[in-house]
């Protein structure tokens, strides 16, 4: 009886052989093996498998109402026109059905669930249509998100790009679009856009966790690499000269270069470059030698790089003309490389810094563009091969990233690089600078350079700790200029955003690393620690950003409030401008504003807009705000000499001065502070009125308010910011400097100059 049962159960589940049942033809269950099996002289294998349970109503019905609740979810998705309503969709969904998902794991257990796999599916969705902050952050390399929290999430405004939705005002959204009628999701799961022709770019997958961390023998490698690299430069001498330039100069040039300039951003990756110079590699084109050679000539003395020598505004000529003839010969804006866009965005900020602002903009444009085309806005898996390269990417695309926001600071037009569209990490892997020796450059040809700096190192130079900070303070600027600046901004969203990005700045300053942080008063004493140049330079800018952040708010008729204008905002202002003044004085004592930046001058332009109606308010014309709108009045003279351009922000303030009513000393040598270590030690003296640090407080309202000895009336306040505006002060500009045709270049060339080779262009 068993026997036939067990027979009977094997017909009833075994209709056909395994090889008939995958081709899906009749199969006659002859036994050992069926007819065609037999025929084709084939193995014939039957496989036995129990009859599958199915699945009740009730499963049935559960399912039904699970997809019910999946296409509803679908639709809502559907009319979503910001990141942030698929966040809102996914976190309500999460809050309402968590039972419903505790009973889909219970009967998953028993059998399996296809709803399952779309409730999967539909999650890749949402991830995949929400650009979140957190999640830019994360493929970014792990950049902090915890700058933009603050302790009022309520006020806190979101990223650029999100939905912002303010209490004080409606919501405002910048347009997107609908995306979700474009994707479409493959059998795993993952999103994809509309074939190879759309014109929708499927986000960039998250990096495992496993893979942003790089190998400790993989940064040993690129450590030795640089070192290596650094040991082989004395080879350049025995060159005779660089694109016909004489190679003593063109060494002069690029000791400038690594000194100062290149400290700024880490635009240039010297390992790469020297190397490269030497052997005729990719990654030192003649553009970018030239431009280098360019930018690096404001800072030098030597008659030869400058078409006058009398006028030192000439310095880098020759450069700058021979950059033309390049790209034109060699039509490289239309073939983007590496070299190419360091080159552009050098001599795109160059020109700015010359005044020559339609000329540098466009420059950095093509740069921008260029950044896109290749992907460098895209973070790449390092592997061995590749981990020179991917350190340069990184390095080029976050300076241009902070090239782009300064040059909309300046000139007041659009960036051309979101913080959204950033996927790149700031991590580098090469430290070898991290922990350099720093000392000024002396031109061996000028001995006076040897007694006025002095040869010792001034210390240890952190470029990349400085690297990684610049990176995190800009993309608090990119938040501050998509809402207080650009078109569109609203008091009632400013506002709603002010503490947060308050919160931000605040927290920024307080994790920096130890050796990073810098007090402005201590930095203004005798004796006292004075950072690298890089250092006091980034100080100067958060100082800047403070002002940049607040000033927007008691400006009539832009951003301030309908009623009341904060005092405390006025507040953070004037100690910030003191600050500045404080840090450029320092600067000026120990280095000299000969070879600074221009976004120094910024800073110092961005205080004295302060200084100059503190002064005009203040009883005593000659008190302290006086001194220090006059030092930094001196010091924007100072940086004129190798910033042309700087000359424009001094006519602003001086401008302002006489519609304020505001006179002081032609230059403040004239008084008691005449030394910058005298006036350093005055100033810090002014400091301990402020030393307490002052934190913004939405609540507070105040009719008047002292600050130091200005006073104001903020029941009357009636201020206007038109003639000295902090967003596009460069905008009216259109003289060019050093924009004259190519001129042939003079000279011989040698067989000894590796530019000679064909592959050098």
């Amino acid at each position: 009886m068993s026997g036939k049962g067990d027979t009977a159960s094997h017909q009833s589940t075994t209709r056909s052989c395994e090889y008939c049942r995958t081709r899906k033809v009749r199969c006659d269950t002859q036994r050992p093996s069926c007819g065609s099996c037999f025929r084709q002289n084939r193995k014939c294998v039957y496989v036995f498998q129990p009859r599958k349970a199915r699945p009740t109503l009730a499963m049935l019905e559960e399912l039904r109402t699970e997809n019910a609740r999946l296409c509803a979810m679908i639709q809502r998705m559907g009319g979503m026109r910001s990141p942030d309503a698929g966040s809102n969709v996914a976190d309500a969904l999460q809050a309402d059905d968590s039972q419903s998902l505790i009973q889909q794991q219970q009967r998953q257990q028993q059998v399996s669930h296809p709803a399952s796999g779309e409730l999967e599916v539909a999650s890749s969705v949402i991830g995949e249509v929400q650009p979140s902050a957190s999640q830019n952050q994360a493929d970014s390399g792990g950049i902090s998100h915890e700058l933009f929290d603050s302790t009022d999430r309520s006020n806190d405004a979101s990223m650029p790009g999100e939905a912002r939705t303010n209490e004080g005002g409606p919501a405002t959204v910048e347009s997107t679009p609908d995306v979700s009628p474009y994707l479409w999701t493959d059998e795993k799961g993952k999103v994809n856009a509309f074939g190879p022709s759309s014109a929708l770019q499927s986000r960039p997958n998250t990096a495992r966790q496993e893979d942003r961390v790089v190998s400790v023998h993989m940064q040993n490698a690129l450590l030795a690499n640089a070192v290596i690299s650094r040991q082989n430069e004395h080879k350049l001498r025995e060159l005779v000269s660089l694109d016909g330039v004489p190679i003593d100069l063109a060494i002069h040039l690029l000791d400038l270069h690594w000194n100062r300039q290149h400290h700024t951003f880490l635009l240039t990756y010297r390992p790469a470059i020297m190397r490269d110079i030497l052997r005729g590699g990719r990654f030192a084109s003649k553009l970018l030698i030239n431009a280098i050679f360019a930018c690096a000539s404001k800072f030098s003395q030597r008659a030869a790089v400058m078409d006058d020598p009398q006028n030192p505004s000439t310095a880098g000529g020759r450069f700058f003309r021979r950059c033309d003839e390049l790209m034109e010969e060699k039509q490289l804006l239309l073939t983007p490389s590496i070299p190419t866009i360091a080159g552009l965005l050098l001599l795109g900020s160059s020109y700015i810094a010359k005044g020559s602002t339609s000329k540098g903009w466009m420059l950095t444009g093509s740069a921008l563009r260029m950044i896109f085309d290749l992907g460098l806005h895209l973070d790449h898996k390092i592997t061995d091969e590749n981990a020179e390269e991917v350190e340069m990417y990184r390095r080029v695309f976050w300076g241009a990233f902070i090239c782009d926001k300064l040059q909309s600071l300046y000139l007041g037009r659009p960036v051309g690089i979101r913080l959204r569209d950033a996927y790149v990490s700031h991590e580098l892997n090469d430290h070898l600078e991290e922990n350099e020796l720093w000392a000024p450059y002396i031109d061996p040809s000028i001995p006076e350079d040897r007694l006025r700096l002095g040869s010792a190192p001034q210390g240890l130079i952190y470029s990349v700790s400085y690297f990684q900070q610049i990176c995190l303070l800009f993309k608090i600027v990119d938040r501050i200029i998509d809402i207080f600046y650009v078109v569109g901004a609203t008091p009632a969203e400013a506002q709603a955003s002010l503490k947060g990005i308050d919160n931000a700045l605040e927290k920024w300053e307080a994790d920096l690393p130890g050796f990073i942080r810098l007090d402005p008063i201590s930095a203004t004493l005798e004796g006292g620690r004075i950072p690298a140049p890089n250092m006091l330079a980034l100080h100067i800018l958060y100082h800047a950003v403070i002002i940049l952040l607040h000033r927007p708010l008691v400006a009539e008729g832009h951003l301030n409030w309908a009623t009341t204008v904060p005092a405390t905002s006025w507040k953070r202002c004037s100690v910030a401008a003191r600050n500045i003044t404080s840090l450029a004085i320092a600067y000026q004592s120990r280095y000299t504003l000969r070879a600074a930046p221009y976004l120094i001058a910024y800073g110092l332009y961005v205080a004295s807009t302060i200084h100059v109606r503190n002064t005009a308010a203040a009883p005593n014309p000659t008190g302290d705000h006086s001194v220090l709108l006059a030092w930094s009045l001196r010091c924007l003279r100072d940086l004129s000499v190798p910033n042309p351009g700087v000359s424009h922000l001094t006519s602003i303030i001086e401008k302002l001065m006489v519609t304020k009513g505001v006179e002081i000393a032609a230059d403040p040598t004239s008084g008691p502070e005449a030394a910058p270590n005298a006036a350093s030690e005055h100033i810090a003296g002014l400091h301990c009125e402020y030393a307490s640090a002052v934190r913004f407080d939405s609540g507070v309202q105040s009719t008047s308010l002292s600050i130091g000895e200005a006073e104001f009336d903020w029941s009357n306040w009636h201020e206007s910011f038109e003639d000295d505006v902090l967003f596009g002060f460069m905008g009216w500009q259109s003289y060019q400097l050093g924009d004259s045709a190519p001129q042939p270049m003079g000279g011989t060339t040698s067989c000894l100059d590796p530019f000679e080779s064909p592959v050098m262009q």
